[in-house]
């Protein structure tokens, strides 16, 4: 719905535009009616009766909004936090869905200490060239100023890397997906990954947790693309 009334506001914004820009605007003197007319029965005036009675149904009716609106949200809170819960307590009894968990992590730390000792290694090589010098304090010194600077800058950028990579993740998130659609999706994914976990292994040999992180970033490929789609469309 929300997409929709987007939609119907874009297309008036852009035919709104079309009209001001290719259409000869034409004054018509018009007669407005005169609002500050005496009431013959009363000291009030008609302006005055008419705005009164016009703050009261609107004040009546933005209560009516306010209860409605808390109405929605404790329902829908209530609804995320029973998905959440069963799903949490379901992924908690659910072996395979833990130990591919345990899986993925660990083949995570894996990769990074892979990384930190090619680095450390790297450094420690470019350090040998300090054997040339003949005195071996200076030369001691050397190795280990040019081991540290090559190490740390080689895990200091690794670091920033994936910083960066992080925040154009959450960039995109908040951009393209930041609606109750994600929420959605996010705990329907969840929900058939631990609860058809047994099902799924059997016909793929994947890693559970795995599949919801490619699931989840072909989700926000699909939005990406069907909102720049949206946003070039003439009309």
């Amino acid at each position: 719905m929300t997409e929709e009334c987007q939609d119907k506001l874009r297309q008036a914004e852009q035919e709104r535009d079309y009209a001001l820009s290719h259409q000869k605007k034409v004054e018509i003197p018009v007669e407005k009616p005169v609002l500050y007319q005496k009431c013959g029965n009363c000291n009030q005036t008609a302006y005055l009766k008419a705005k009164e009675k016009y703050d009261t149904q609107r004040e009546k009716l933005e209560g009516r909004y306010k209860t409605k609106t808390a109405m929605y949200e404790a329902l829908m809170f209530l609804l995320i936090w029973y998905s959440v819960s069963t799903t949490l307590f379901q992924m908690i009894r659910s072996k395979i869905f833990i130990s591919d968990c345990v899986v993925f992590f660990d083949t995570i730390a894996t990769f990074i200490q892979n990384i930190a000792g090619l680095t450390i290694l790297a450094g420690k090589n470019v350090a040998q060239v300090s054997n040339g010098i003949s005195n071996p304090v200076v030369a001691g010194i050397i190795y280990w100023m040019i081991r540290i600077l090559i190490s740390g800058g080689c895990l200091v950028g690794v670091g920033i890397l994936l910083a960066f990579i992080e925040i154009k993740i959450a960039g995109l998130y908040k951009k393209y997906c930041w609606d109750m659609i994600t929420i959605m999706v996010i705990l329907t994914s969840v929900a058939i990954v631990i609860y058809f976990g047994e099902s799924i292994k059997k016909v793929l040999s994947v890693n559970l947790l795995l599949l919801f992180v490619l699931s989840q970033g072909a989700y926000v490929g699909i939005r990406c693309y069907l909102k720049v789609w949206l946003e070039k469309r003439p009309y």
